[in-house]
């Protein structure tokens, strides 16, 4: 809660969002693009009070799934995304998110959709996926506009273009950078392509888009 409202809170100004405490945002940076941020956490015990119903909301979903002594553990699961350290969207953010892509399609623009959680198995191991990775992979399916989704937490990074032509780059994590070292990337996009140009752990890739 006090995080939110310092500088590490990235939204920006006037950014739209979702209601409630959800940190998912969208903003146009130029004409015809869009930039889309979920909150992978919107559905989580990590950053909830004990006591608050959203926090045993998420619980009790977590022990239908994970039925583990540790819920850290993944040992046995049929989906071993459902562990602690993860999260997943609400049905409102997914709503919101529909909504969203709705406009961009209306308007032709190109959406480029950020998470922390991977939501593809090609960019990303079965553990650290969202926990219902698939509902907000079916709302980006089914649009047109999407053309790219970025997520972090999986350290050794992921990419794959999926049936509908959506790269999906998982970004490898700054962390696994050696003491003394320096990791960044830059994203340059084009009419036609993104290029993300990285150094450190963060590997140089190029996407090309050819229906821009």
């Amino acid at each position: 809660a006090r995080l939110a409202h310092t500088g590490l809170n990235s939204r920006p100004a006037g950014a739209a969002a979702p209601a409630d405490d959800c940190q998912a945002y969208h903003f146009s940076p130029a004409a015809r693009f869009r930039v889309v941020v979920l909150d992978a956490y919107d559905v989580s015990v990590l950053g909830r009070e004990p006591h608050s119903p959203r926090y045993q909301e998420a619980l009790q979903l977590l022990r239908e799934k994970n039925p583990n002594e540790s819920l850290n553990s993944p040992a046995g699961l049929k989906e071993p995304q459902f562990v602690e350290f993860n999260g997943g969207f609400s049905q409102a953010q997914l709503d919101w998110f529909n909504e969203v892509l709705k406009f961009s399609d209306e308007n032709q623009e190109k959406v480029v959709v950020m998470g922390h959680l991977p939501i593809h198995p090609g960019a990303s191991d079965s553990i650290c996926l969202a926990w219902n990775y698939e509902d907000a992979l079916s709302v980006i399916h089914s649009h047109r506009c999407v053309v790219c989704f970025l997520a972090g937490h999986l350290h050794d990074g992921g990419y794959c273009l999926d049936s509908h032509g959506v790269h999906h780059l998982t970004l490898e994590g700054v962390i696994e950078t050696p003491p003394e070292s320096n990791a960044f990337g830059t994203v340059y996009v084009y009419e036609d392509k993104m290029i993300l140009k990285g150094r450190g752990r963060v590997s140089d890739r190029v996407m090309h888009f050819c229906k821009w």
